[in-house]
């Protein structure tokens, strides 16, 4: 018992010093959406709220070995659920020399729900409840829409001057965390993502490549006859008041039906004033089981507030997933703060 005690009072020490030089912050958003939506199935229209509220606590510092680090978590609160506070976004440690980075993580860093393409507010995908066929990155599984992020990996990131390739590897795609130190099995195969996100030296120029893929597992729910993978290219460029972009994103979801998803999306934005801008975007995607194609249009309003910022979205998806007539109109008003 002694020799455990001076064990956990010397590992204690070591633990307060290198708190001294360490720096620590709290932050946090909130997302209050108002939104009705109509279903072409549906006799009659839905609406109603939905919110989001996030903290953020976040650690850094310098190692003593000459290394810098960063730590982290989130807690965040979707919806209206008593219990719905979950803990599995932005959790990291992160150990930094240079322009080079290790980190291990769940949701955090560079990954690939992500796209160059120009925004004023959510993307299409973000904005319904809806279930689509499109999805914002190289999402996979067996709904085209879960991201190798989601699961606790490691990731390696290098810094360049024209931007930073990343490599994540989880051993169990999907797969995160058990409770405490105990291990949690997942039922995937191992997931890994290759991104590279810059501007190639050129002023304006935007450019995001992602590279997925799941193997398959005997147990998998997301991949049981095939390897899920996922690819998007996307390229955006800013010119004064003017932004504009397009993205392809091809997705083998692996499942039994052998599922695969091709989307083309063109976008662009206009900075009206320093406070005003407005964003359209137009997306088709290939369902490879259906002739007819998914179609979205989606037009977005941006006020700076200052302290808030007010979005209005509207959006129409015709054929959703592929079926003829299965047509949705969703609009809605957004609030965001950052605190």
């Amino acid at each position: 018992m002694k020799n455990k005690l001076l064990l956990t009072t010397a590992l204690g020490a070591v633990a307060l010093a290198g708190v001294a030089n360490a720096e620590t912050k709290i932050t946090g958003q909130l997302d209050i959406n108002y939104s009705a939506t109509s279903h072409s199935t549906a006799l009659t229209a839905t609406d109603g709220w939905g919110r989001e509220s996030q903290i953020n606590v976040s650690n850094s510092g310098d190692l003593n070995n000459g290394m810098s680090y960063a730590a982290g978590f989130s807690v965040e609160w979707d919806g209206n659920g008593q219990n719905s506070a979950k803990a599995d976004e932005n959790l990291y440690i992160d150990f930094t020399t240079g322009n080079t980075t290790i980190s291990v993580n769940q949701d955090h860093g560079q990954n690939t729900d992500s796209s160059a393409v120009p925004r004023v507010s959510i993307n299409a995908d973000s904005l319904s409840t809806t279930t689509m066929a499109y999805a914002q990155g190289a999402g996979i599984g067996s709904d085209g829409h879960q991201h190798v992020k989601e699961g606790m990996g490691v990731q390696l990131s290098q810094k360049f001057d024209q931007g930073t390739l990343s490599i994540r590897v989880t051993p169990e795609a999907f797969q995160d965390g058990g409770s405490n130190d105990a291990i949690a099995r997942g039922n995937e195969g191992q997931g890994r993502e290759v991104m590279f996100v810059g501007s190639l030296g050129v002023e304006g120029l935007s450019v995001n490549l992602q590279d997925v893929k799941v193997e398959k597992a005997a147990s998998s729910t997301h991949s049981a006859s095939r390897d899920s993978k996922g690819r998007a290219y996307s390229i955006g460029y800013k010119y004064g008041q003017f932004a504009v972009g397009a993205m392809k994103n091809d997705r083998d979801l692996g499942n039994s039906t052998t599922q695969s998803y091709k989307s083309t999306e063109f976008g662009a934005t206009f900075a009206a004033s320093d406070n005003l801008s407005i964003g359209v975007a137009t997306i088709k995607t290939d369902v490879n089981s259906t002739t007819t194609d998914e179609e979205i249009d989606q037009v977005s309003i941006g006020y700076n507030l200052g302290a808030v910022a007010v979005h209005l979205n509207y959006a129409e998806y015709d054929n959703v997933l592929g079926a003829s007539g299965t047509n949705v109109e969703t609009a809605s008003i957004r609030l965001s703060t950052k605190f």
